[in-house]
């Protein structure tokens, strides 16, 4: 399979939005595939694959700095106010206080004795 610019920068795409996601670094090819499958369709690459061409784009300066960048910029979505949802922050911070009240709830557990 012969690698154009544009599949080059989906590839880069796809993993810039699957590590700007998450901290660790558990199952990100998978998920890097699968958005990867999203933006090309057409094409059927493994995971492996896939992996290590991103790493060869990385590494061999395919794209200069100014053009990763912009590329990271628009997989990642940007930690401003402006780039979330409405909602997304205030449920993130409802879900938070109901897991705390959660925990500090008392269980009292009736036990019969005959």
């Amino acid at each position: 399979m012969r690698w154009s610019q544009i599949i080059n920068a989906n590839a880069l795409r796809a993993y810039f939005r699957t590590k700007g996601e998450e901290a660790g670094c558990l199952a990100y090819r998978a998920r890097m595939h699968r958005f990867f499958a999203e933006l090309e369709p057409s094409l059927s690459v493994s995971e492996q694959n896939l992996a290590d061409r991103v790493r060869y784009i990385l590494h061999s300066n395919v794209f200069g700095d100014a053009e990763l960048e912009r590329l990271r910029r628009k997989a990642v979505p940007s930690s401003d106010g402006n780039a979330t949802a409405g909602n997304e922050a205030p449920l993130i911070a409802q879900q938070t206080a109901y897991v705390d009240a959660a925990v500090d709830i008392p269980v009292v557990v009736e036990v019969m004795m005959e």
